[in-house]
């Protein structure tokens, strides 16, 4: 007779070590254990045989109804067994628990390890498509070797053409900062609040703020720091005002940005989640990793009787 499996909640601490385990066991043949990434997972249901994890899903309910599915493993020798997809649904049972009506995978909550499903882990792939899920468009991640960075010829020029200033916020201009977020890229007004790292702002001749990102160099530059380097940083949330695009000060502000975090000794440099490959290929960063995107609404309980 087969051994049943138990399902539980996750107890992030307690579960740590079993979490780690899973990581090697699932994905780390392609995936370096991410510990900054582990620290995110803070709801979820583990499944048990015998008392031993034997895979974990992690879930997180964002804003406005949105919820993701974080992360989904099963260790290869539990596979094919109905493991996965009793996590995926207990998982999104959990979600519909925190009100959630919407659920994407990897991204969708607060936080996330990654946007979408890695491309590089095509059985994860299959695993949703085989349960209904369908993927539209897909989204990368870039890096680039900051070690002597040189700003790319034709990245910057038109930008300072048009009289565009650029530097790193000071303390007054936070709230400025943020009212531009909230008006203009509102998704990325909670990523600013919470920012602990630099924000870069741009500036029109007139003095109105027209662009602003985020940026962070080592340590703990990134969750990706086991697999890019301990002096790995990045770069995110580079928007630009609607009347100012096409200006360059996209690539300008990101230009700066890569020569403040060369000069602070970064190394490789990531940015994430951006469907824009041949903006950031302007200014020196090539393509590092590709993910299938994909959400879905959850469907309403019936009603009760």
């Amino acid at each position: 007779m087969a051994v049943p499996v138990v399902l539980r909640d996750l107890d992030p601490a307690g579960d740590r070590a079993a979490l780690e385990r899973l990581w090697a066991a699932a994905i780390g043949d392609l995936w370096a254990l991410s510990p900054a990434g582990l620290d995110l997972l803070r709801t979820g249901v583990v499944a048990e045989v015998d008392g031993d994890p034997v895979g974990v899903v992690g879930v997180e309910a964002g804003d406005d109804g949105d919820g993701g599915v974080q992360l989904l493993l099963v260790d290869p020798a539990a596979q094919r067994r109905g493991i996965g997809t009793r996590l995926l649904h207990a998982g999104v049972e959990r979600l519909t628990a925190l009100g959630v009506t919407t659920v994407a995978l990897g991204s969708g909550g607060h936080d996330y390890l990654w946007p979408g499903v890695p491309d590089d882990l095509p059985g994860a792939a299959g695993f949703f498509m085989a349960r209904g899920w369908r993927f539209g468009h897909r989204v990368l991640d870039l890096v680039a070797d900051l070690h002597g960075y040189q700003v790319p010829p034709g990245a910057v020029e038109r930008a300072e053409r048009t009289g565009v200033s650029i530097r790193v916020q000071t303390a007054p201009e936070r709230e400025e900062v943020l009212a531009f977020e909230e008006a203009t890229f509102p998704n990325w007004l909670r990523a600013f609040q919470r920012a602990t790292s630099p924000v870069l702002v741009a500036r029109d001749p007139a003095g109105a703020m027209v662009g602003a990102l985020l940026f962070r160099g080592p340590p703990d530059g990134t969750i990706f720091t086991p697999m890019l380097g301990r002096d790995a940083g990045t770069i995110g949330c580079v928007g630009v005002a609607a009347a100012a695009r096409g200006a360059g000060v996209g690539s300008a502000m990101v230009a700066r940005a890569s020569e403040l975090l060369r000069d602070a000794g970064t190394g490789a440099c990531h940015i994430g989640w951006t469907e824009r490959e041949w903006f950031y290929r302007r200014v020196g960063y090539l393509p590092w990793r590709r993910y299938h995107m994909a959400r879905r609404p959850i469907p309403a309980p019936p009603p009760s009787r």
